[in-house]
């Protein structure tokens, strides 16, 4: 008895001892983990403050969709796409060009206070993007920036026709950076751009002088403009050159209100045509306001060409980022892919004036609009009563008898006339029959 009691008590002592043993490699185990999180962590980057943040890096999803519409093709400007090998052409225009900006009344005392501006702003400016840049001493940084910043102000002045602007650039060449302007990841904020322009116009002593805002409104976005524009809060606050394009274009727009319902429109253009809806062009010239009434549809019109596509995806890529519940432009091609789903949707909005291109042919066009909507979040939507309202009209089949009688029937002048002529002469035909049976008996 004692001897098994003490061999219990041996056998508890080893447990114990196993337990603790064991105990221990756990908790040096845990401990282990929790140490290398802690490296982990602190070998990280810290993240950008996005509270500040207005120039972004597109999201994936939306760049391998068509990744050159997001890639500037011959400048680089900020430094989203700084160092990129094929764009270094442009570095010794930039130094040409600010060589003669410097020799356009400049000592260095005045560059040295242009240097200062944005060495005082350093900070802000960096936060606007964003991707840090650690990575970029802050000699060079300050360097790219007034590099970029000059260019594009000598830029903006050459093609509005003032003078003083970059006169080394080739003719072909004015158009590509145009465009590459437009793009999100290759922005400065546009309040170190205006801050330098004004401090040059003082040193030249260039009063009045046409504002940066009013060169760049008039430039990139002329099909926008209009008398009031630049007194428009909105286009006033742009914070780059995507942003303000997107102000111009929503330009009295109607404002609406987004919920989550993400009601769709289930019917192209040529089905609701089918149930009797009539499209018409409207005289306003704001994309987004598209109203439906009484079985009319009305949509302002739609000039596209080559460069159509590239610029759109780079405002829908900005609301994505920065506007998400507010992201009219999304809505609105979201809303023309659901109308156009071939070819014929698109001749039939041609044929009523509500879209001019110029891209070849009606097919080219329909598989645009439907591919800009690839990868765009349902985040939220802003036309979900006017598609509910669409929806109804279609499903409701009365509307499409009537469409089906009319567009058989009566599609023209001449069909209509002739299907008259005919209802009377059966009419006349069956009366006379009547009559004839009536003689006989």
């Amino acid at each position: 008895m004692v001897k098994l009691s003490t061999a219990c008590a041996s056998r508890m002592n080893n447990e114990s001892e196993g337990e603790r043993a064991s105990n221990g490699e756990d908790y040096d185990m845990t401990r282990n983990i929790v140490t290398r999180l802690n490296s982990m962590v602190d070998s990280c980057t810290p993240q950008q403050d996005l509270s500040e943040c207005r120039i972004y890096k597109v999201p994936n999803l939306l760049r391998n969709v068509k990744p050159e519409a997001y890639t500037p093709q011959l400048i680089s400007i900020g430094p989203l796409h700084r160092g990129d090998a094929k764009l270094e052409i442009m570095k010794r225009e930039k130094l040409i060009c600010f060589r003669e900006f410097k020799e356009n009344k400049l000592s260095d005392e005045r560059i040295m206070d242009l240097v200062n501006i944005i060495r005082n702003k350093e900070k802000n400016i960096r936060q606007y993007y964003s991707k840090n840049f650690n990575e970029i001493a802050s000699r060079d940084f300050i360097e790219m920036i007034l590099l970029d910043a000059v260019f594009i102000i000598e830029f903006l002045k050459e093609s509005h026709g003032v003078g003083g602007g970059p006169k080394n650039l080739e003719p072909w060449m004015m158009s590509d950076i145009e465009e590459d302007l437009k793009l999100l990841e290759n922005q400065l904020p546009f309040f170190i751009i205006q801050e330098i322009d004004e401090e040059v116009n003082r040193a030249r002593q260039e009063l009045p002088s046409i504002p940066v805002l009013r060169l760049a409104t008039s430039h990139l976005g002329k099909y926008w403009l209009s008398d009031e524009v630049q007194n428009d809060p909105k286009v006033q606050r742009s914070r780059h050159f995507t942003d303000l394009l997107r102000n111009l274009m929503l330009k009295g727009v109607i404002v609406r209100s987004f919920t989550f319902d993400n009601i769709k429109l289930k019917y192209s253009a040529v089905m609701l045509r089918k149930a009797g809806v009539r499209f018409r062009v409207a005289k306003e010239k704001c994309l987004p306001n598209i109203r439906f009434e009484k079985g009319v549809l009305e949509i302002p019109r739609l000039e596209v060409d080559y460069s159509f596509e590239r610029f759109v995806r780079n405002i829908m890529a900005l609301e994505q980022c920065y506007k998400p519940f507010e992201a009219y432009i999304c809505n609105y091609i979201k809303f023309l892919d659901n109308l156009i789903n071939s070819a014929e949707d698109v001749d039939l909005l041609v044929g009523k004036g509500i879209i001019l291109h110029w891209l070849g042919d009606d097919a080219a066009l329909s598989n645009m609009i439907n591919k800009l909507n690839e990868n765009i979040g349902d985040t939220s939507t802003c036309y979900d009563d006017m598609c509910k309202k669409m929806n109804d009209h279609y499903e409701n089949q009365w509307n499409r008898m009537k469409a089906s009688l009319r567009l058989v029937y009566f599609p023209n002048v001449w069909r209509g006339t002739a299907t008259v002529a005919a209802a009377i002469l059966l009419v006349l035909t069956l009366i006379q029959t009547i009559t004839s049976v009536k003689s006989v008996f």
